[in-house]
């Protein structure tokens, strides 16, 4: 059965059994107000304006063959209608007009609603409508397809049926053509000025200026784009099947070649026939301009400058341009890898991404493969239907992915996934689909993955624990987070760390910290890097008796080291060197002190316990005795 045959047949069965219309009824078309199709032709144009050309030379082709043109949105509401000629008038009053709905649900089986239900071109001729009202008719029609990949609406000529189906291929490959022109101009229009475009042509083919199969290649030679024509090259109908790709690994090409100008036919896997690699919008021959395009700074979107991803990255700016590569490219499907040592806030940087991208309202599911057990993680993960598991829930689990449908799933600590789980989540990924524990068909989801790990993702690879394909295919966008001791704005992200924790610990008082607290911060060495130095600050902030944090109010392991690294002698305590004024027993006391501290290497907080008194005490009475040692 072909394509379009399938298509009418399923079609049939969601008129009949979905949408419960009854054939040898006259459907009641609807029409939209007049206010909603001054809104919706406003949205159109906003695509279509650059396109007009395009739809002029349909019109001609129209014209002369008796068909109208029609342009509908992603609802089946016509916005446009084009009646250019004598045949065309007469079907002006077959319900065509502007505003009217040609939805399935509203109209049965039509080019237009068919169309949009299957996200595919098709013909519906004569009696492949499900009303009988419109078998008269036959309607070819192909999806208008935006920048971002999503149909914004439909492109349609119809006419009054004639002769046999095979003969409105013309019809069906005309529109096709159109519309594909449409979806070429607008994918240059967004992505030219801050990508490369590279067309994808047959080996007889030396024409790169008429080609509608177009893929955005970044300046690292990633895929961050691709035109439906270009998928279909692949064999494949969704962008994140290639996206995320390198073209090396795509097309055995490496991105300096292209950009030196050395572009050759290179055989696309995937495709038997073979496919060459041009370059559409960057002349291979200039390598000063493709040296100069490839030195082009990034750039994002103003209104995203205040973006939870741009606070993430402080004033440090390594992670300012990671932050910026991520806005480009977080709304196109392309997975993310976050790696770094513990602490150092992957997932804060998780959820700064999902919270900065177009899936914020969606869901935000998490799962740390380390923290759950082999045998349990599976069902986690991929859910499981009632009655599979002894003892499991009665109506069976939704797991971690089908949860995340349209959102975001975050797996951390993906490098602790067993070496078997990875080949499914691989699939997953791949296909766009699950199959829960239990369950024989599998499920559509809309899946934006973001993995993290503190583990050596390659070195993994290289002893056989980690899947090299798994790689690949989460790692379209690689982001190294550094240690705190790296980060250039350790200052910054200190002073931050302390207004938060006075909000959301409820503190009254506004603390302040004294210098030598914020050198001995931005000197420790902090093996549980910004989540350490949080615990830290809540710490101090709770025991310090004033406004100013001090050093005597940091966690002892802060000071162990630094004090044992310091461990000099003190000058002498007598009456005649600055403490005449001492009594006795103050004396005594002093005395005491010093004997203690010189027993233990003058580590504050080993006298302090040794002294039976807090370390804060000790503190103020070396302060007393003018014996404070330089922290």
């Amino acid at each position: 059965m072909t394509p379009g045959v399938s298509d009418i047949k399923t079609s049939w069965h969601r008129c009949d059994q979905v949408h419960h219309l009854d054939c040898y009824e006259l459907p009641s078309i609807d029409r939209v107000s007049e206010l909603e199709l001054k809104e919706e032709k406003e949205r159109i144009n906003e695509y279509l304006i650059d396109a007009m050309p395009l739809l002029d030379k349909l019109r001609l082709t129209a014209q002369n063959s008796g068909y109208c043109v029609l342009v509908t949105n992603n609802k089946g509401v016509v916005v446009e209608r084009y009646l250019d000629s004598n045949v065309a008038k007469e079907l002006g009053d077959e319900r065509l007009g502007n505003g009217s709905v040609w939805s399935e649900s509203v109209a049965g089986t039509n080019g237009v609603g068919t169309c949009l239900e299957t996200g595919r071109p098709i013909t519906v001729f004569a009696g492949d409508h499900f009303s009988n009202s419109f078998r008269h008719l036959t309607c070819s029609a192909a999806p208008l397809i935006g920048p971002d990949g999503k149909i914004f609406g439909v492109l349609d000529v119809s006419a009054f049926a004639k002769g046999n189906k095979r003969l409105q291929g013309f019809a069906l490959n005309t529109v096709c053509e159109t519309a594909n022109k449409v979806e070429t101009l607008l994918f240059k229009k967004k992505y030219s000025s801050e990508y490369l475009i590279f067309s994808l042509l047959s080996e007889q083919s030396r024409s790169c200026t008429e080609s509608t199969s177009l893929v955005a290649v970044n300046y690292e030679g990633i895929v961050c784009a691709a035109t439906t024509s270009a998928l279909s090259i692949f064999n494949v109908n969704q962008e994140h099947k290639i996206i995320g790709f390198s073209i090396s690994s795509l097309f055995g090409i490496e991105i300096n070649e292209v950009l030196s100008g050395n572009v050759k036919p290179v055989r696309c896997h995937g495709s038997p026939s073979g496919y060459g690699l041009w370059l559409a919008n960057l002349s291979p021959t200039d390598e000063s301009k493709a040296r100069k395009t490839k030195r082009k700074p990034l750039s994002i979107d103003s209104s995203k400058i205040n973006s939870e991803l741009m606070k993430c990255a402080g004033k440090d700016e390594k992670l300012v341009q990671k932050a910026s590569i991520c806005l480009k490219t977080i709304n196109r499907k392309i997975n993310i890898l976050l790696q770094g040592e513990t602490g150092t806030g992957k997932e804060v940087w998780a959820k700064a991404i999902h919270k900065s991208s177009d899936r914020k309202d969606k869901p935000f599911i998490t799962l740390n493969c380390a923290s759950i057990p082999e045998s349990l993680i599976e069902s986690e993960l991929f859910g499981y239907t009632s009655g599979t598991f002894t003892g499991g829930l009665k109506g069976g689990k939704v797991g971690k992915i089908l949860a995340s449908d349209g959102g975001t799933l975050f797996l951390d600590e993906i490098g602790d996934m067993p070496i078997a789980l990875q080949a499914r989540l691989l699939r997953v990924i791949a296909e766009s689909e699950i199959t829960p524990l239990g369950q024989n068909e599998p499920v559509q989801v809309n899946l934006h993955v973001i993995c993290a790990t503190h583990r050596d993702l390659k070195e993994l690879i290289s002893k056989g624990e980690f899947r090299e394909d798994l790689y690949y295919r989460i790692s379209g966008v690689n982001i190294e987070l550094p240690a705190f001791r790296e980060r250039g704005d350790k200052t910054e992200i200190i002073n931050s760390l302390v207004e938060k924790i006075q909000i959301s610990d409820g503190f009254t008082q506004k603390f302040a910290l004294s210098q030598p607290v914020i050198r001995r911060l931005c000197d420790y060495h902090w093996p549980g890097n910004i989540r350490q130095l949080k615990s830290a600050l809540q710490y101090a902030m709770c025991v310090c008796e004033g406004s100013e944090i001090d050093i005597a109010d940091l966690p002892e392991e802060l000071l162990l080291q630094q004090e044992a690294k310091n461990s000099i002698l003190p000058p002498e305590l007598s009456p005649s060197v600055g403490c005449s004024n001492l009594s006795s027993r103050e004396l005594s006391e002093a005395n005491k002190i010093i004997e203690t501290l010189t027993e233990n290497r003058w580590i504050v907080t080993r006298a302090a316990r040794a002294l039976n008194i807090s370390r804060s005490t000790l503190h103020r009475k070396l302060k007393k005795y003018n014996l404070l040692v330089d922290e």
